[in-house]
Protein backbone atom coordinates (compact mmCIF):
# COMPACT_ATOMS: atom_id res chain seq x y z
CA UNK A 1 0.00 0.00 0.00
CA UNK A 2 1.41 3.38 -0.85
CA UNK A 3 1.20 5.69 1.70
CA UNK A 4 -0.13 9.71 1.24
CA UNK A 5 3.02 10.62 2.39
CA UNK A 6 5.15 8.90 -0.14
CA UNK A 7 2.51 10.11 -2.97
CA UNK A 8 3.37 13.67 -1.86
CA UNK A 9 6.74 13.40 -1.89
CA UNK A 10 6.90 11.11 -5.89
CA UNK A 11 5.13 14.26 -6.49
CA UNK A 12 7.48 16.65 -5.32
CA UNK A 13 9.97 15.08 -6.83
CA UNK A 14 8.52 15.05 -10.34
CA UNK A 15 8.01 18.60 -9.76
CA UNK A 16 11.92 18.90 -9.25
CA UNK A 17 12.70 16.76 -11.81
CA UNK A 18 10.54 19.29 -14.49
CA UNK A 19 12.35 22.11 -12.74
CA UNK A 20 15.90 21.05 -13.01
CA UNK A 21 14.56 20.20 -16.44
CA UNK A 22 14.55 23.40 -17.38
CA UNK A 23 10.42 22.66 -18.58
CA UNK A 24 7.99 24.93 -17.68
CA UNK A 25 3.92 24.71 -17.66
CA UNK A 26 3.26 27.25 -19.25
CA UNK A 27 5.59 26.60 -22.11
CA UNK A 28 3.01 25.65 -24.47
CA UNK A 29 0.47 28.01 -23.40
CA UNK A 30 -0.95 30.59 -25.59
CA UNK A 31 0.57 34.68 -25.57
CA UNK A 32 -0.42 36.63 -23.18
CA UNK A 33 -3.92 38.25 -23.05
CA UNK A 34 -2.19 41.78 -23.22
CA UNK A 35 -0.74 41.33 -26.58
CA UNK A 36 -3.35 42.25 -28.25
CA UNK A 37 -3.92 45.14 -26.72
CA UNK A 38 -0.46 46.18 -25.78
CA UNK A 39 0.13 46.24 -29.71
CA UNK A 40 -2.79 49.07 -30.38
CA UNK A 41 -1.45 50.58 -27.85
CA UNK A 42 2.32 50.89 -28.61
CA UNK A 43 0.69 51.76 -32.64
CA UNK A 44 -1.18 54.59 -31.03
CA UNK A 45 1.83 55.79 -29.18
CA UNK A 46 4.26 55.81 -32.52
CA UNK A 47 1.09 57.65 -34.39
CA UNK A 48 0.74 60.30 -31.55
CA UNK A 49 4.49 61.17 -31.17
CA UNK A 50 4.52 61.60 -35.02
CA UNK A 51 1.54 63.82 -35.55
CA UNK A 52 -0.93 61.65 -37.07
CA UNK A 53 -3.99 63.07 -36.21
CA UNK A 54 -7.28 60.69 -34.84
CA UNK A 55 -9.82 61.85 -37.50
CA UNK A 56 -7.23 60.69 -40.14
CA UNK A 57 -5.35 57.87 -38.75
CA UNK A 58 -7.15 54.89 -39.95
CA UNK A 59 -6.81 56.34 -43.48
CA UNK A 60 -3.46 57.20 -43.07
CA UNK A 61 -2.57 53.77 -41.88
CA UNK A 62 -4.24 51.90 -44.71
CA UNK A 63 -2.45 53.99 -47.26
CA UNK A 64 1.12 52.99 -45.08
CA UNK A 65 -0.16 49.13 -45.28
CA UNK A 66 -2.17 48.94 -48.79
CA UNK A 67 -5.21 47.33 -46.64
CA UNK A 68 -8.48 48.59 -46.85
CA UNK A 69 -10.01 50.89 -43.80
CA UNK A 70 -11.82 48.67 -42.94
CA UNK A 71 -9.12 45.90 -41.79
CA UNK A 72 -7.05 48.52 -40.50
CA UNK A 73 -10.13 49.46 -37.76
CA UNK A 74 -9.88 46.00 -36.70
CA UNK A 75 -6.39 46.77 -35.57
CA UNK A 76 -7.80 49.70 -33.11
CA UNK A 77 -10.64 48.43 -31.81
CA UNK A 78 -10.96 49.64 -28.12
CA UNK A 79 -12.44 46.21 -26.95
CA UNK A 80 -11.40 43.24 -28.96
CA UNK A 81 -8.38 44.48 -31.46
CA UNK A 82 -7.09 42.45 -33.65
CA UNK A 83 -3.67 41.99 -35.21
CA UNK A 84 -2.12 43.12 -38.12
CA UNK A 85 -0.81 40.47 -40.72
CA UNK A 86 2.91 40.07 -40.87
CA UNK A 87 3.15 41.73 -44.12
CA UNK A 88 1.10 44.90 -42.82
CA UNK A 89 3.47 45.11 -39.61
CA UNK A 90 6.49 44.90 -41.38
CA UNK A 91 4.82 48.02 -43.56
CA UNK A 92 3.76 49.82 -40.48
CA UNK A 93 7.32 49.53 -38.97
CA UNK A 94 9.03 50.73 -41.84
CA UNK A 95 6.73 53.90 -42.44
CA UNK A 96 6.64 54.54 -38.84
CA UNK A 97 10.29 54.01 -38.21
CA UNK A 98 10.04 51.29 -35.11
CA UNK A 99 10.99 47.90 -35.09
CA UNK A 100 8.25 44.95 -35.19
CA UNK A 101 10.17 43.87 -31.46
CA UNK A 102 8.82 47.04 -29.88
CA UNK A 103 5.17 46.95 -31.60
CA UNK A 104 4.82 43.67 -30.04
CA UNK A 105 6.25 44.36 -27.00
CA UNK A 106 9.57 41.88 -26.89
CA UNK A 107 11.97 45.10 -26.57
CA UNK A 108 11.62 48.49 -24.84
CA UNK A 109 14.10 50.28 -27.19
CA UNK A 110 12.20 51.64 -30.28
CA UNK A 111 14.57 50.54 -32.91
CA UNK A 112 13.64 51.10 -36.28
CA UNK A 113 14.72 53.79 -38.79
CA UNK A 114 16.52 56.44 -36.89
CA UNK A 115 15.58 59.35 -39.88
CA UNK A 116 12.18 58.36 -39.45
CA UNK A 117 11.75 58.42 -35.64
CA UNK A 118 13.40 61.84 -36.06
CA UNK A 119 11.12 62.92 -38.95
CA UNK A 120 9.04 66.01 -38.58
CA UNK A 121 5.79 65.70 -37.15
CA UNK A 122 4.80 68.36 -39.08
CA UNK A 123 5.64 66.64 -42.05
CA UNK A 124 3.73 63.48 -41.29
CA UNK A 125 0.86 65.07 -40.27
CA UNK A 126 0.55 66.73 -43.02
CA UNK A 127 0.88 63.65 -45.16
CA UNK A 128 -1.94 62.29 -42.55
CA UNK A 129 -4.28 65.27 -43.64
CA UNK A 130 -3.69 64.88 -47.20
CA UNK A 131 -4.72 61.48 -47.09
CA UNK A 132 -7.98 61.93 -45.39
CA UNK A 133 -9.20 65.12 -47.28
CA UNK A 134 -8.60 62.51 -50.37
CA UNK A 135 -11.04 59.94 -48.04
CA UNK A 136 -13.55 62.66 -47.44
CA UNK A 137 -13.89 63.47 -51.49
CA UNK A 138 -13.52 59.31 -52.13
CA UNK A 139 -15.55 58.16 -49.23
CA UNK A 140 -16.35 54.92 -50.67
CA UNK A 141 -12.88 54.16 -51.88
CA UNK A 142 -9.87 52.46 -50.75
CA UNK A 143 -6.06 52.79 -51.29
CA UNK A 144 -4.62 50.44 -53.79
CA UNK A 145 -0.96 50.62 -55.21
CA UNK A 146 -0.13 50.82 -58.36
CA UNK A 147 2.20 47.93 -59.44
CA UNK A 148 4.09 48.84 -63.18
CA UNK A 149 4.90 51.75 -65.41
CA UNK A 150 1.55 50.55 -67.70
CA UNK A 151 -0.22 53.67 -66.85
CA UNK A 152 2.34 56.00 -67.31
CA UNK A 153 2.31 58.79 -67.43
CA UNK A 154 -0.83 59.38 -66.01
CA UNK A 155 -0.29 56.75 -63.07
CA UNK A 156 3.40 56.36 -61.87
CA UNK A 157 4.77 53.22 -60.68
CA UNK A 158 4.42 53.10 -56.87
CA UNK A 159 1.48 56.04 -57.06
CA UNK A 160 -1.41 55.35 -54.62
CA UNK A 161 -4.80 54.86 -55.98
CA UNK A 162 -8.54 55.24 -54.49
CA UNK A 163 -10.35 52.19 -55.86
CA UNK A 164 -14.37 52.30 -55.28
CA UNK A 165 -14.68 48.54 -54.65
CA UNK A 166 -18.48 49.49 -55.21
CA UNK A 167 -17.84 49.09 -59.13
CA UNK A 168 -17.76 44.97 -59.34
CA UNK A 169 -18.77 44.95 -63.15
CA UNK A 170 -17.28 47.08 -65.76
CA UNK A 171 -19.64 50.25 -65.86
CA UNK A 172 -18.86 52.82 -68.51
CA UNK A 173 -15.67 54.35 -69.57
CA UNK A 174 -12.55 54.87 -67.26
CA UNK A 175 -9.73 53.16 -65.21
CA UNK A 176 -10.28 50.33 -63.55
CA UNK A 177 -8.35 47.69 -61.15
CA UNK A 178 -8.51 44.54 -62.68
CA UNK A 179 -7.46 40.87 -61.31
CA UNK A 180 -6.52 37.92 -64.05
CA UNK A 181 -4.98 34.84 -63.27
CA UNK A 182 -3.83 36.43 -59.96
CA UNK A 183 -1.88 39.44 -61.07
CA UNK A 184 -3.62 42.91 -60.87
CA UNK A 185 -3.71 45.47 -63.11
CA UNK A 186 -4.95 48.73 -64.09
CA UNK A 187 -6.31 49.70 -67.62
CA UNK A 188 -8.41 52.33 -68.82
CA UNK A 189 -11.38 50.80 -70.08
CA UNK A 190 -12.98 52.30 -73.31
CA UNK A 191 -16.03 50.88 -75.43
CA UNK A 192 -15.38 51.67 -79.08
CA UNK A 193 -18.16 51.21 -81.74
CA UNK A 194 -17.34 47.90 -84.44
CA UNK A 195 -14.66 46.78 -81.93
CA UNK A 196 -16.21 46.36 -78.49
CA UNK A 197 -14.05 47.00 -74.75
CA UNK A 198 -10.95 48.63 -75.05
CA UNK A 199 -8.33 47.94 -72.36
CA UNK A 200 -5.69 50.85 -72.70
CA UNK A 201 -2.65 51.33 -71.57
CA UNK A 202 -1.57 55.18 -71.44
CA UNK A 203 1.90 54.01 -71.95
CA UNK A 204 2.62 53.58 -75.56
CA UNK A 205 5.08 50.88 -75.26
CA UNK A 206 2.18 48.75 -74.75
CA UNK A 207 -0.59 47.67 -76.87
CA UNK A 208 -3.88 47.59 -76.02
CA UNK A 209 -6.11 44.14 -75.65
CA UNK A 210 -9.80 44.61 -77.18
CA UNK A 211 -12.41 42.00 -76.31
CA UNK A 212 -15.94 41.80 -77.93
CA UNK A 213 -18.28 42.22 -75.38
CA UNK A 214 -18.63 41.60 -71.65
CA UNK A 215 -19.11 38.05 -72.14
CA UNK A 216 -15.98 37.50 -73.75
CA UNK A 217 -14.16 38.87 -70.32
CA UNK A 218 -15.65 36.70 -68.47
CA UNK A 219 -14.32 34.08 -70.47
CA UNK A 220 -10.48 35.51 -70.40
CA UNK A 221 -11.23 35.29 -66.20
CA UNK A 222 -11.21 39.07 -66.03
CA UNK A 223 -12.66 40.41 -62.12
CA UNK A 224 -13.41 44.09 -61.81
CA UNK A 225 -12.05 45.07 -58.66
CA UNK A 226 -13.17 48.71 -58.87
CA UNK A 227 -13.32 51.76 -60.42
CA UNK A 228 -10.07 54.39 -59.58
CA UNK A 229 -11.49 58.01 -58.83
CA UNK A 230 -8.20 59.15 -58.08
CA UNK A 231 -4.33 58.57 -58.17
CA UNK A 232 -2.00 60.38 -55.60
CA UNK A 233 1.71 60.45 -56.35
CA UNK A 234 5.25 62.45 -56.18
CA UNK A 235 6.11 64.43 -59.69
CA UNK A 236 10.19 65.85 -59.01
CA UNK A 237 10.75 68.27 -61.25
CA UNK A 238 14.65 68.70 -61.87
CA UNK A 239 16.26 72.24 -62.72
CA UNK A 240 17.91 72.24 -66.59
Amino acid sequence: MISRHQTEQEGNAQVATQSDSGATPDEDAPPALDLLPGVRARLNERLDHVGIPHRGRLTYVAALTYRAVQTVSRWFEPERPGLPDVESLARLCDGLGCSSDWVLGLTPAMGGNPALQHASATELQWVGEVLERLRRMHRDSEPMPMVGDEMAPSIHDGDMLFVDRRYDRLGGNGVYALEINGRILVRRVESRMGTGIVFKCDNPAYDDYPVADVDAVKRIGLRVLGKVHAAVGVTVFWNS
